[in-house]
């Protein structure tokens, strides 16, 4: 019922980032963080169906690595 929910939750669960689709409690899903969006602001970081996620796991791998120091 959306009156029990916590202030700021979302009625539908979690969402996710790349269909925008809710994701079930039963699907398959994945977290992803990007360094240059730790709290998700730019819509980056979040939850993602496994499948959507997949082409944004490998961009976060490239984003996230850190610079070679010389």
């Amino acid at each position: 019922m959306p009156l029990d929910m916590t202030p700021g939750s979302d009625p539908f669960g979690r969402m996710c980032n790349a269909c925008g689709q809710p994701i079930g409690g039963d699907e398959p899903a994945t977290r992803i963080d990007f360094a240059s969006d730790p709290r998700g602001d730019k819509g980056l970081t979040g939850d993602y169906h496994r499948a959507c996620g997949r082409p944004f796991q490998a961009l976060a791998r490239v984003v996230n690595l850190k610079p070679l120091a010389r």
